[in-house]
């Protein structure tokens, strides 16, 4: 009788990865394939802290618009003077 596949996602290196440990590996592979396409977007976490009203009012503007969040926060730091 065959033996069964095992579940769950596959082992690195014998072991389970913990979930930052797979949250490092993701971020590094993702600046890997940035790094070798530049038309690729290249993620970094921002965590910022705004006034509930702000907040409001960013979450109606996306729902008018058609937009997330960050596409909003991207648009406007666009129009930014460098």
């Amino acid at each position: 009788m065959p033996t069964p596949k095992k579940r769950g996602r596959p082992a690195i290196n014998g072991r389970a990865m913990s979930a930052a440990e797979r949250k490092r590996r993701s971020r590094a592979l993702q600046v890997g394939r940035a790094t070798r396409d530049h038309n690729q977007r290249l993620p970094k976490a921002l965590s910022v802290e705004i006034d509930a009203s702000l907040h409001q009012k960013l979450k109606r503007y996306c729902e008018a618009h058609g937009k997330t969040q960050i596409e909003a926060l991207e648009q406007l730091i666009q129009t930014l003077p460098d």
